[in-house]
């Protein structure tokens, strides 16, 4: 029997699928990397957009810009 692809993947499921941090998914989604959507109070995204995040990290990386979002982390204690 055939699995049926998800249509949307929840938050804990892309950090699942990606390897990466909830606080990470959440920063990439806050500088627009992550294209999400809601439903209720809850934050999904459509498979293809957590493709395309990957492939965006990819090309950065490979053109020698890699995406680091937990530098930000510093700057709000600093603030606080």
């Amino acid at each position: 029997m055939k699995k049926i692809q998800p249509f949307k993947l929840g938050l804990a499921q892309i950090a699942e699928a990606t390897g990466e941090s909830l606080p990470l998914i959440h920063d990439a989604i806050k500088a627009g990397h992550l294209d999400t959507f809601l439903v209720g109070r809850r934050r999904f995204a459509k498979p293809e957009a957590v493709q395309a995040w990957v492939d965006f990290l990819q090309k950065q990386s490979n053109a020698g810009r890699p995406v680091s979002y937990r530098a930000r982390d510093v700057e709000r204690r600093a603030v606080v």
